[in-house]
């Protein structure tokens, strides 16, 4: 069973007096992350699914979980997964566009949305458990109801400093288990993305799908809240008089991002590629075009991975 009310906001006024930071935002939410395909994927449903239950619908299309971890235990697998934090070893794993030689066991997200759900909604739920750590690992136990959020240790759960222990890592992947289906409508507050391209990105699908209902609900992440930001994503794209505009976002790690830009003009099917090299992150670059005046579909790709789409109108 899930815990209740009163229970869970002593645990929100025990740690909005222990943080001052972005973390406080963490007490309202519980997380899901997932590439974006398969976020749009979860919104056209109106519902995010269990494993099992996603399998047996045929609808995991995009599995980021490498196999022999996710075959490792299936205690879990019965139930939607969400985490009490973002920021977690898994998504470190995962998050961002980056060369192929820097996968995790072969997976990547790339372009990685995070969904974030009322927290004291889910938890109070009369079925919903939680586990003391990443439920693929051996030593997680399944916990419930008050006594059970009690022996939850929040120390090392919401630990976000450098240099974590063994044991504060794992416990930064505790997760809730809630059944399956969990329905968005009455659940789902946030979706929040990394940057204002990835913020034009994602409006623009949910347009193309006729999920405008859920426009309102996207944000850019403000700070260091929601998003590790060390491989590559597109900072912004916009168009000048006869150019395009756009930067990419600083990764960590050193060395230029191979990048595409093909221009689409969606009436007539005609693309022209105005960028295809590998490019300097953190610098603005302006490219030039001569086509007529009109909107046109912008796709870009770095490291051969989706990275953005929007519709520009384009100026002489």
């Amino acid at each position: 069973m899930g815990i209740s009310a009163a229970r869970h906001q002593a645990h929100v006024v025990e740690w909005l007096g222990k943080f001052s930071n972005y973390k406080r935002k963490w007490l309202k939410h519980l997380f899901h992350h997932a590439n974006i395909d398969a976020a749009i994927d979860i919104l056209k449903s109106g519902e995010l699914l269990s494993r099992k239950d996603a399998v047996a619908r045929n609808a995991l299309r995009i599995d980021i979980a490498p196999d022999d971890i996710i075959q490792h235990r299936n205690d879990a697998h019965e139930y939607v997964r969400l985490y009490f934090r973002p920021k977690t070893p898994t998504q470190y794993h995962i998050e961002g566009i980056r060369k192929e030689a820097d996968f995790y066991r072969g997976k990547h997200a790339g372009f990685l949305v995070m969904l974030a759900f009322n927290r004291e909604s889910v938890l109070t739920l009369g079925d919903t458990r939680f586990s003391n750590r990443n439920m693929q690992s051996h030593l997680s136990e399944i916990l419930d109801g008050d006594t059970g959020f009690e022996k939850l240790d929040f120390r090392g759960i919401y630990h976000d400093e450098a240099y974590p222990s063994d044991e504060e890592k794992s416990q930064r992947c505790a997760e809730v288990l809630a059944s399956s289906p969990l329905n968005l409508a009455s659940t789902l507050r946030a979706i929040v993305v990394r940057t204002d391209a990835d913020v034009a990105t994602i409006k623009y699908r949910l347009m193309q799908e006729g999920l405008e209902k859920f426009i309102p609900l996207v944000r850019r992440s403000q700070d260091n809240a929601v998003f590790l930001h060390e491989y590559a994503a597109v900072q912004f794209v916009d168009a000048a008089p006869g150019r395009i505009k756009f930067k990419l976002r600083e990764t960590r790690y050193p060395g230029d991002i191979q990048t595409s830009i093909t221009v689409i003009d969606d009436f007539s099917g005609h693309s022209v590629e105005l960028v295809s090299q590998a490019l300097r992150p953190n610098q603005d670059y302006f490219t030039k075009h001569n086509l007529p005046e009109g909107d046109y579909r912008i796709m870009i790709e770095l490291e051969g991975c989706y990275a953005h789409e929007s519709v520009l109108k384009l100026t002489q």
